[in-house]
């Protein structure tokens, strides 16, 4: 078998197995978490959220979209539940991510 005919066998197989992987991740509605910050917000995320009374008539579902961890402020292995202090330009709270539930407390605007 000569050198064209190994290359294009190596092309098609590739494409194939590419396309499969595509289809694959599209259904399962995958996402690739390869920050840490990203990684605690996807947990965040898949669990049952509890409020304190500091979060009167808040959207969570905005105020996770647009937040940075401040990982030096966080607490993080010290207890069964990781304290992280998150933040925006305009208000900051901590989320206390247990193992099936995150309690978001003391919320407090910059403004």
């Amino acid at each position: 078998m000569n050198f064209k005919k190994r290359l294009s066998y190596y092309f098609f197989g590739l494409l194939i197995g590419g396309l499969i992987v595509f289809f694959i991740t599209s259904q399962k509605n995958t996402k690739f978490n390869y920050f840490p910050s990203e990684r605690v917000l996807g947990d965040i995320n898949k669990k049952e959220w509890f409020f304190d009374k500091s979060f009167n008539d808040i959207n969570m579902n905005d105020l996770i979209k647009n937040i940075n961890i401040n990982f030096s402020k966080s607490e993080i292995g010290i207890d069964t539940c990781n304290s992280y202090y998150l933040e925006n330009k305009n208000f900051h709270f901590i989320a206390k991510n247990c193992t099936k539930k995150v309690y978001f407390l003391n919320f407090t605007s910059s403004k």
